[in-house]
């Protein structure tokens, strides 16, 4: 019985939902959105600008526009939602943009922001009179802003002194906001010095630091720089400094930001600087610290500055200041950088390394206890080889063929000259000649010192030596026409 009432109550109900369907009528409308110029959302919102990669995309927008039918697009970008100050990225006539690694970071960094990780950057587009909606992306860049000296105020004046070699001189001072953000990146600044004029074509450095903003000068080291951009000594002379800072990523791209230049006056006291000669198995003396060691030949306007084309066998050199001694001992610090040992042979730096046997064109500058150099091959390829070179005139004992003192060929390099114990007189006048004939002869080219390059040619001044009168050895690259007189 109870089945059966149930089985009616069933039917009854279906029965009810039929008719009331039948009896109500409902449309059902579909519409279409209102046409619209949309932004898509960015899949990624996080982006982070590689200054190793300048020119890769660093953002790919796209849009939708079903309103406004235009045929150009300005891209604009701020700083805040409101959008209360206007950056333009570009105009465009697709519907996309991108923008470079390089461009986005300098939009954001000369819109006033001073962070550097994590900036809320809004991007929209305009189509006519239209404008889209905005998206966000939060973007960590990296510093193009310089940074800036502090101290020495510009036209600041130091005279030096030799007897207060060790006190601070100078006291170089900078700010950079790199130092107090959140970025995380070690920064290497290095103060540089140069002669006014140069552009800082052939610079000095005065010291580095990592990640700080002072660096102090001894009267000793500041000298050295003075006299190694061409100051004279006990002359009041401009130099101008400024800062290189330097950041390396982890791809090994360097980011180098430059400071405004400042000059400031310096009068360096008078020093000499010692005669350096070549050691190790890469030269001819090999690892014997008293073997006829060549030495370096030197500017004639640059005290401190040091040249040597010539050929080195495979391997390793350092340079010695004293033959038959192996300190002071000049050698590679940090992998770019010279130092120099003490005279206990403590804090001895690395040798330079030949890979591959030829010929080389070093050029060395010390500035106190350390200092720089560069390195790069020399085509000596069409050079002359000459039979014999030698020098001659009344300041070695006369002009005749037979008063000519030869001179001995280096025995790996057949453009490397050299005498030893020539006699000189002070005051008297000498040539250097090959082949002995006036046909290729080496002239005077003003030099005070007792080093210089001489001239190939056919006329022109004699050498005067200057020097008392005594024995002397004498080296010559017939390369360069570079020349080195030592007391013997």
């Amino acid at each position: 019985m109870n089945l059966y009432i149930k089985k009616i109550s069933f039917l009854l109900l279906s029965l009810v939902f039929v008719f009331t369907a039948c009896e109500t009528e409902e449309s059902i409308q579909i519409t279409s959105p209102d046409p619209a110029l949309v932004l898509q959302q960015p899949g990624i919102s996080n982006v982070f600008l590689n200054f190793g990669t300048p020119s890769n995309a660093a953002i790919t927008l796209s849009w939708n526009d079903d309103l406004t039918g235009s045929t150009s697009y300005d891209v604009e970008m701020s700083l805040d939602a409101e959008f209360t100050s206007i950056v333009s990225l570009g105009t465009v006539s697709s519907k996309s943009f991108s923008i470079s690694v390089e461009a986005l970071n300098a939009a954001i960094r000369s819109s006033g922001t001073t962070n550097f990780r994590d900036v809320a950057v809004y991007l929209r587009v305009n189509g006519g009179s239209v404008t889209s909606n905005a998206v966000q992306y939060l973007v960590t860049t990296y510093p193009t802003e310089p940074p800036v000296v502090t101290s020495p105020a510009a036209n600041s004046t130091f005279v030096l002194s030799i007897a207060t070699l060790d006190e601070i001189a100078m006291t170089v001072t900078w700010t950079d906001a790199v130092l107090s953000s959140a970025l995380g990146i070690d920064v290497n600044y290095t103060i540089q010095a140069a002669k006014p004029g140069t552009d800082f074509a052939a610079p000095v450095s005065i010291g580095s630091k990592l990640n700080g903003t002072t660096i102090t000068s001894s009267h000793s080291d500041l000298n050295a720089v003075a006299i190694g951009i061409g100051l004279t000594a006990e002359v009041a002379g401009n130099m101008d400094i400024r800062i290189i800072a330097k950041t390396t990523n982890q791809g090994g791209s360097v980011l180098e930001r430059i400071s405004e230049k400042r000059t400031v006056s310096i009068t360096p006291f008078n020093v000499s600087f010692p005669n350096l000669y070549l050691v190790g198995d890469a030269t001819t003396a090999g690892w014997e610290n008293n073997n006829n060691n060549n030495p370096l030949f030197r500017d004639q306007n640059t005290p401190n500055a040091y040249v040597y084309i010539g050929y080195f066998k495979s391997g390793a050199f350092k340079l010695l200041e004293n033959k038959g001694s192996w300190h002071r001992q000049w050698g590679v610090r940090n992998g770019s950088t010279l130092g120099v040992s003490n005279l206990d042979g403590s804090n001895e730096a690395g040798t330079f390394n030949v890979t591959t046997a030829g010929y080389y064109k070093y050029n060395f500058t010390t500035v106190g206890e350390s200092g720089s150099f560069t390195v790069a091959p020399y085509d000596a390829s069409s050079a002359t080889t000459y039979t014999t070179m030698g020098i001659i005139g009344e300041g070695i004992g006369g002009w005749g063929d037979a008063d000519e003192i030869n001179f001995i060929k280096d025995t790996n390099n057949p453009h490397l000259w050299y005498s030893l114990a020539v006699e000189f007189t002070n005051d008297k006048d000498f040539l250097i000649r090959a082949n002995d004939m006036w046909n290729d002869v080496w002239r005077y080219t003003g030099s005070k010192e007792l080093y210089g390059k001489a001239r190939l040619d056919s006329n022109g001044d004699n050498f005067k030596f200057t020097e008392p009168s005594g024995f002397y050895d004498v080296w010559f690259n017939d390369l360069d026409g570079s020349y080195v007189i030592i007391p013997n």
